[in-house]
């Protein structure tokens, strides 16, 4: 067994905490005392080797705003969970082409779970003077960064205000500045580009096109122009292998229920076609709460719980390799945990919570999570009591 760890948040022996325990509740209310673990490997040749650098736990959401403060995008999610449903997949880095290309595959698969996106060069819609949408061949590139900025979505402002303008009184504006986006802010992805609705097309002339795309469902001239707020739901997927802001779609729908609204859908709901997708059926109650709510990986990258010896291929991730395969390392936390007083510890079975791939640094994180249900809740000096160890063996 490892030494015993001081858990409490003021105590957190270093920047570089890979080990704590906290007091948390899960989805159905019930408390449970959460032991995390995390280990961060480099690879190179299909091996892995222990990192010089350990990655820390990540305490808190690592959520860019804007200059108003507005949720943006999800740089990285919190470590903090009780066990998940299934292990989620996150994927950072570029998209690297072989020489120069005009249109790259990439993907990853994991286990059951695996996603293949569409990467083109810079491209700009053209729209013709009576409305037509023309798409011009993409320009080369070497790499393109794997960001949501990059693919399908955006907030379409212009038509924010020509179609629900601000609220006036006697002249004068009254409603705040800047506006809730609501659905003029795709829901999939309301930092990307593309996502323009069907008024006064030629505005939309020049504008760039994603360079990152869901080739199940992309883009074409015909789809270019949304028919109206409500009919986001049969737009375009947004492509990426990053994690899912808590304020966009499918996540917000599996933390607060029936909360976008949307026409009925004309076409299959795209995320549905992963096995990771089959709650999204609905109909959904407000504030419904969906058992997979802690899951933040893109569609299809959190389809399983993982044992952490599974086989990666990355295809078109890792500079100067088409397929890189990495096997994960299979070992595991063995925990002991013992709260003040207790006259045992208790020894959690540890679960697979996330797997990081940072196709640039070389690396995979797995973050572990084993947890003892409470039947009270445990305050920051008892926490701060409670020992927790940790021994790393295989399978």
């Amino acid at each position: 067994m490892g030494t015993p760890r001081d858990a409490t948040s003021e105590a957190e022996p270093t920047p570089r905490l890979t080990e704590t325990v906290r007091c948390m509740k899960s989805a159905d209310g019930k408390l449970w005392m959460v032991c995390v673990a995390k280990r961060t490997y480099s690879f190179a040749g299909g091996r892995v080797t222990l990192a010089d650098e350990q990655a820390p736990i990540v305490i808190e959401p690592d959520i860019e705003t804007d200059e108003h403060d507005r949720y943006r995008t999800l740089r990285d999610d919190t470590d903090l969970f009780p066990p998940k449903i299934a292990t989620d997949i996150v994927v950072t880095g570029r998209a690297h082409a072989p020489g120069k290309a005009r249109e790259l595959t990439v993907g990853v698969a994991l286990g059951r779970s695996a996603r293949v996106l569409k990467v083109l060069g810079q491209r700009r819609v053209e729209v013709s003077i009576e409305g037509r949408v023309r798409f011009p061949e993409p320009a080369p590139f070497e790499s393109v960064p794997l960001a949501w900025e990059l693919a399908y979505g955006g907030y379409d402002a212009y038509a924010h205000d020509e179609l629900d303008p601000p609220e006036r009184r006697n002249g004068r504006r009254i409603e705040p500045s800047p506006r809730e986006e609501g659905v003029f802010a795709y829901p999939r992805n309301k930092v990307g580009r593309g996502y323009f609705l069907d008024v006064d097309r030629d505005r939309a002339d020049g504008e760039l096109l994603p360079q990152i795309e869901d080739p199940g469902d992309p883009l074409t001239p015909s789809r270019f122009f949304v028919r109206s707020p409500l009919a986001w739901i049969d737009a375009p997927a947004s492509g990426g292998f990053g994690w899912v802001a808590h304020t966009w779609y499918p996540r917000i729908m599996r933390e607060l229920g029936a909360f976008l609204e949307h026409d009925p859908p004309a076409k299959p709901i795209r995320e549905m076609a992963f096995a990771d997708g089959e709650d999204l059926a609905g109909p959904f109650r407000k504030n419904e709460v969906l058992p997979r709510l802690t899951q933040g990986a893109a569609p299809g990258l959190a389809v399983e719980r993982l044992r952490g010896d599974e086989l990666a291929i990355l295809q078109n991730l890792v500079r100067g390799q088409k397929e890189t395969q990495v096997a994960l390392p299979g070992e595991r936390p063995v925990i002991s945990v013992r709260p003040p007083g207790s006259p045992k510890a208790f020894a959690p079975e540890a679960v697979l919570q996330t797997v990081r791939i940072d196709g640039e640094k070389r690396t995979v994180a797995l973050t572990w999570c084993g947890a003892v249900r409470l039947l009270a809740p445990m305050g920051e000096e008892q926490l701060g009591e409670t020992g927790m160890g940790v021994r790393w063996g295989r399978w």
